[in-house]
Formats: structure tokens, sequence, C-alpha cells
């Protein structure tokens, strides 16, 4: 069971596998799993920021291989979310930052899942225009 609560209006801080703060998440909404946000980037996104770009660009053009490596690529970076109050941060997958300031993830039921899209089957959370 999580130990936080999502709801709209809360904010959440991003963190990356050395506990550096990547920038700030606003909960939107919350559909099971799935969160849905707007980012505000950090001290150290910049580092991270062509992944994401590259990711969006490849989602964009239906390059569904090439999403599914980026995909990849981002699950190492191994971000987990951080709330108020010093309770301990929640595994998180499927993150998907976009350059509009949105942001999407899932909440990791299982800490064990290898890879950024594998439960959400790498499939993108925010729908692919034409």
């Amino acid at each position: 069971m999580l130990a936080m609560q999502f709801h709209p209006g809360q904010v959440l801080t991003l963190l990356n596998a050395q506990q550096q703060r990547v920038g700030e998440l606003t909960v939107e909404g919350r559909e099971g799993d799935l969160v849905l946000g707007t980012f505000v980037p950090g001290p150290v996104f910049s580092e991270m920021q062509p992944l994401f770009r590259a990711f969006e660009k490849a989602a964009e053009a239906q390059a569904l291989s090439v999403v599914d490596e980026l995909d990849a690529a981002i699950a190492t970076l191994h971000l987990r979310l951080a709330g108020p109050g010093g309770a301990p941060p929640v595994d998180i997958h499927d993150v998907q930052i976009w350059s509009d300031g949105g942001i999407s993830l899932r909440l990791a039921r299982d800490t064990s899942i290898p890879v950024n899209g594998a439960a959400a089957g790498g499939q993108s959370a925010r729908p692919v225009q034409e």
C-alpha cells in the first residue's frame, strides 16, 4: 500500500537515483496508477531533458521501436516521487515529460518493474496527434 496520497493541486518532488531534485510535479489528476500533472524543471533536469525531447519526437512520429528504446533509457534514471512531510519516496515508471510542461507517470505496484513502460505495454499516456 502506498503511504503517499495523490490529489489535485498536490506538489511532489521528482527525484533521480541519487536523490537529486529533478523538478516538481503539481498533480492535476489520477486514474488508477496513472498520475497526470504539470512539471517545473529543477537543477538536474537539463542533464536528462534531451532524452525526454527525443522520446516526444519519436512518439509524435509514431516511431514505436525508437519509443521503446527511449522508454528503456528513461527507466535507467530510476525516477521516484517524494511528497511533503518526509514520507518515503514512491517508485514510479512510464515517466513522460513533455515540452509543454505536461507530465504523466505510473505508480509502481511492484518495485521490480525493469523497464520504464513495461507495465503499461510501452504505450504513451498522452494521445499521439495525427
